[in-house]
């Protein structure tokens, strides 16, 4: 019997940094470039968000909302407002309601073999820190023999 082992991860990339810096309240951002992975045809993505201390405690029920962009055509992305992405896929990582900085880890999260883009929402009811804000990704592949 064949034994089937976890591929090895691509290298650590950020996705998302400044763009994150001072995010609002229901403020959204957006990678610039996407992630190719037409080539690679990874099946997996691991996420890292890093959400620096706030200068007021997060609201009860607090969270931050990762959305995956597909594009079919390496053009055109799914549309990015958060109306719209409700469609998209999802990773929700749900924060305590206090100022603390907090790593949130998401891992084996099924992907595309497409072009896509990471888009966070900042759902904590304050704003991001104003420095030091990170996304940061890692791909790899499943089921390798």
């Amino acid at each position: 019997m064949a034994t089937s082992k976890w591929g090895a991860p691509e290298a650590i990339a950020t996705a998302l940094s400044a763009e994150l810096n001072a995010l609002a309240n229901n403020g959204t951002a957006i990678m610039a470039a996407g992630i190719d992975n037409a080539t690679g045809r990874y099946t997996h993505l691991n996420l890292e968000l890093y959400v620096a201390t706030q200068g007021v405690a997060r609201s009860a029920g607090a969270y931050v909302a990762i959305y995956i962009l597909p594009s079919v055509d390496g053009t055109n992305y799914d549309d990015a407002t958060v109306a719209a992405a409700i469609d998209a896929m999802q990773v929700y990582c749900a924060l305590d309601a206090a100022t603390t900085a907090r790593y949130k880890v998401k891992a084996n999260i099924p992907i595309p073999p497409l072009l896509f883009k990471l888009q966070v929402e900042n759902k904590t009811g304050q704003a991001f820190a104003a420095a030091a804000n990170t996304l940061k990704y890692r791909r790899h592949c499943g089921d390798v023999s």
